[in-house]
């Protein structure tokens, strides 16, 4: 083999490992917090040899900070993409889809919210640094999409900040919580046909039903 492809592939398998190292710690973080993950259930679930942590990762911090980056960037990224996609639809509208895709996000990553609870109990240094690097301009993100939009939360006088969070606690639970919801409930909250009936439903908390669907007596 080359000695360029040779190189080039023993970068890829590198960069292979740290991506599989991060989505792992992701998961255990969320699960056990920082202080029950350990690094050697991260090695073994993401399936490398636990020497490959601190190959890529001075300390375990540095290790939680990568997984934060990772699953902040995975949201604010697809949402900023679908808003950019939605250039000349009307607010209310916009809003509307971009909260839907929000909740099918969720879904689909419970890990955010999970990594959240884990962490936002204590005031900690990383949970300073979790605030200043990645929550608090997530929630200004939200604040822009949802305030001045017409007909959203019409007759409700309460502060922004608190809005934000009932909204984000709105679409979130029943992922965040979806073994307890299962159980409780009796419904896979992942299934899709629950995913958008929940959608639809945080929708119509926040806007109200469709004037058609008032007509009906529904």
């Amino acid at each position: 083999m080359p000695t360029a492809t040779k190189t080039r592939t023993t970068q890829q398998r590198s960069l292979d490992t740290r991506d599989s190292l991060v989505g792992a710690a992701l998961r255990e973080f969320a699960k056990r917090g920082f202080d029950g993950a350990s690094t050697r259930a991260i090695a073994k679930r993401a399936g490398v040899a636990q020497s490959a942590v601190p190959y890529h990762f001075s300390t375990k911090e540095a290790l939680w900070r990568a997984a934060a980056d990772r699953i902040f960037d995975i949201f604010r990224s697809q949402l900023d993409a679908r808003l950019a996609g939605l250039e000349g639809v009307d607010e209310s509208t916009r809003t509307r889809l971009v909260l839907i895709d929000f909740v099918r996000l969720v879904a689909k990553h419970p890990e955010l919210h999970r990594f959240m609870l884990q962490e936002g109990v204590e005031r900690t240094a990383r949970l300073e640094w979790l605030v200043a690097t990645h929550v608090r301009p997530f929630l200004q993100w939200f604040r822009e999409l949802i305030l001045g939009v017409e007909g959203f939360a019409r007759g409700i006088s309460i502060r922004p900040d608190h809005l934000v969070y009932m909204l984000i606690g709105a679409a979130s639970t029943p992922y965040t919580l979806a073994p307890e919801f299962e159980l409780s409930m009796g419904e896979d909250p992942l299934s899709k046909e629950m995913v958008d009936a929940h959608a639809q439903a945080v929708i119509e908390l926040f806007f109200g039903l469709p004037e058609e669907s008032k007509e009906n007596g529904s």
